[in-house]
């Protein structure tokens, strides 16, 4: 909303141009509809401006509540089976290839879980209904771009969703790496950019099946050979979370964006009341550190590129092709990110979305409001990653 109100009122000229945006798992949900909305479309002319961009999030997280009685019955359930869980009931598992576990979506169905709820297919095309009219001469004109992380699990591959490679394989865009993937990055690979990618980024492996992308091209032990074969996808935390380094690749300096934000919703830091802390954080914990993984090595190869400019200048090869690029990151609020479990990103009351909602539209615009009122003074990544350290209580031994 503040980038649509400052488009529409600029003040002194200071905005700013969305370029691209990349994200995995939800994050890829979110990347999806935003950029289905900022891209030209010739089925629908709202398409390509920031307010068809946000009516598409919202119809994202409207769709995807837990709305009908038995969805909301569902999510309690849901809910109720993870805090037992946690909590170290023995209770059994789950397989998302059973049986058991297609009857039961069949059997929500039947009862009135609409299938946008159970799954992505339905959802994607229902957020996306015009994806096979975009306009992609114009897409290339406009220069929005999209990527989503995935993993690729018999390869083991770090695999991105790509629009640009979408470009480049209608002959569109050149492809400013000039890198034959099969080779140099086999593992890790770039796809044009599809609804079933974008899927395959938010498959959770202990919730669905792997999502089944078929006549996918992969390379083999020999150099020079590949094979062409279905291709099944989990949930992009176990890859990229999110593609970062790729928004960089361009073929001139230029063309590279001089900001990049990270909207982090995985603590970097964590603070416990007490060391001897229960199973539910342990976990918790372990998918704040697995979330964070990918991304700080991404962000760390950014902040190199700065350093080694800062120091050597960019005047003269090899870095005459790259310029500094700021990282800043948007956070949740420290009570916030550290009050949220895990067993929360399973939460689908509408109730619950709209809490987040609302606080995320809060600290953006209050964000956005230093951001233009600091200018270069604006803290960056990595100072601006962490909370401000919860004070100390002082103890008070004998002396």
């Amino acid at each position: 909303m503040t980038k649509q109100s400052w488009d529409e009122n600029p003040r002194d000229g200071d905005t700013f141009d969305i370029v691209a945006i990349s994200g995995t798992s939800a994050g890829a949900l979110c990347a999806l509809a935003a950029w289905y909305g900022l891209a030209p479309n010739s089925a629908d002319t709202a398409c390509g401006t920031i307010g068809k961009a946000i009516e598409r999030l919202d119809f994202l997280w409207t769709t995807f509540a837990a709305t009908t009685p038995v969805e909301t019955a569902h999510n309690r359930l849901v809910a109720a089976l993870l805090e037992w869980k946690s909590q170290g009931l023995p209770l059994p598992t789950s397989n998302p290839y059973s049986s058991a576990g297609k009857f039961g979506m069949a059997g929500l169905n039947m009862m009135g879980a609409r299938w946008q709820y159970l799954g992505f297919t339905e959802l994607l095309k229902d957020l996306c209904p015009d994806f096979g009219s975009i306009d992609w001469p114009r897409v290339a004109e406009a220069d929005i771009r999209i990527l989503a992380g995935a993993i690729e699990v018999l390869s083991g591959n770090f695999e991105v969703f790509d629009s640009n490679k979408t470009l480049e394989q209608m002959g569109l865009r050149p492809d400013g790496r000039e890198i034959n993937q099969y080779d140099i990055t086999r593992w890790r690979m770039r796809r044009a950019i599809s609804l079933e990618g974008v899927a395959a980024s938010g498959t959770l492996p202990e919730v669905l099946p792997a999502q089944v992308i078929p006549g996918m091209v992969f390379p083999t032990c020999v150099p020079g050979r590949t094979v062409t074969r279905n291709g099944y996808y989990w949930d992009g935390l176990y890859s990229r979370n999110p593609p970062v380094r790729d928004l960089l690749d361009a073929r001139v300096k230029d063309e590279k964006p001089d900001e990049v934000w990270i909207v982090r919703i995985n603590p970097q830091e964590f603070h416990p009341a007490s060391p001897n802390i229960g199973l539910e954080d342990i976990r918790d914990r372990e998918n704040d550190l697995a979330g964070n993984l990918s991304l700080n090595q991404e962000l760390d190869a950014i902040m190199t590129i700065n350093q080694w400019i800062e120091r050597y200048g960019n005047g003269r090869p090899p870095l005459d092709n790259h310029k500094i690029v700021a990282v800043r990151t948007i956070k949740m609020t420290r009570d916030t990110a550290w009050g949220l479990k895990h067993t929360s990103k399973f939460n689908r009351c509408p109730d619950y979305f709209a809490t987040l909602r609302e606080e995320g539209r809060t600290v953006t615009e209050r964000w956005l409001a230093d951001w233009r009122k600091l200018g270069k003074d604006f803290p960056r990544y990595p100072y601006d990653a962490r909370y401000p350290e919860p004070a100390q209580t002082p103890s008070h031994g004998a002396s």
